[in-house]
């Protein structure tokens, strides 16, 4: 029986640092993690190759090379294809992300940033995140916007927002009861339940949400111990789910 030939690109234990460029669609380097690179790379000299384009367009290894610069190398161990096609920024970010996607560091605003620039779904859930980074966490951000969703399809940028307007009502609820009542009050776990049952069991019904949410701020008032139980908060929210007005 034959075996598949696949592709197979070329090794260069010594290609010049100079040469190579860095991705522009690629998540922003962390300092911190570079300077874990350098350790290991004292410890263990170079295990693994960077991964690169013909033309020298860096497709895996960000981090590795920042700690190479760190320890003034003037080449690195790399691993040449030329099957991506890096002039095209779409290509290039899914080559990154697919190389990615099994590995942690990759974080709910990579994705988000990265996709960013060419989705418009994903620019304005980026942008409202920035603008609301003091006050909510970046994966409820994403909630608010696609829904409660952190699968393939996120990570493949696939994702479209299901109701600007009710997405954006829930942002401002959020702002607005954080600013009032501080994080350790309105913890983000109580967020997400509070956007999926605006979603699912209160149908995206705004005046619903609206009796829901100044329920939500009364306990943040009597320092209801509800707030701070993961068991106990969402059974509460759906119990005045059933006293809630049903019409907008």
């Amino acid at each position: 029986m034959n075996t598949q030939e696949i592709k197979r690109g070329e090794y260069i234990a010594y290609y010049p640092i100079s040469k190579l460029k860095m991705a522009t669609v690629n998540r922003d380097t962390v300092t911190k993690h570079a300077y874990n690179f350098k350790e290991k790379l004292n410890d263990y000299g170079w295990m693994m190759p960077i991964i690169a384009s013909a033309n020298g367009d860096v497709i895996e290894g960000h981090h590795r090379i920042h700690s190479a610069k760190l320890l003034k190398q003037k080449t690195i161990p790399a691993y040449i294809v030329d099957w991506v096609n890096t002039n095209k920024e779409a290509d290039h970010l899914k080559a990154i992300i697919s190389l990615n996607n099994g590995n942690k560091a990759w974080t709910t605003a990579d994705y988000l940033k990265s996709f960013a620039r060419d989705n418009e779904n994903y620019k304005v859930v980026y942008e409202a995140h920035l603008k609301n980074i003091n006050n909510i966490s970046v994966g409820n951000v994403v909630n608010c916007f696609f829904g409660k969703t952190k699968g393939a399809g996120f990570k493949r940028g696939t994702s479209k927002i299901i109701d600007l307007k009710f997405s954006l009502y829930l942002l401002e609820k959020i702002s607005f009861l954080v600013a009032k009542h501080g994080k350790r009050k309105i913890q983000a776990y109580c967020v997400r339940e509070m956007i999926n049952i605006g979603f699912v069991a209160a149908k995206r019904n705004i005046k619903t949400m609206d009796f829901l949410f100044n329920e939500y701020d009364k306990m943040a008032i009597e320092n209801n111990g509800v707030l701070t139980s993961i068991t106990s908060f969402k059974p509460t929210m759906e119990l005045f789910l059933k006293l809630s007005p049903k019409s907008k």
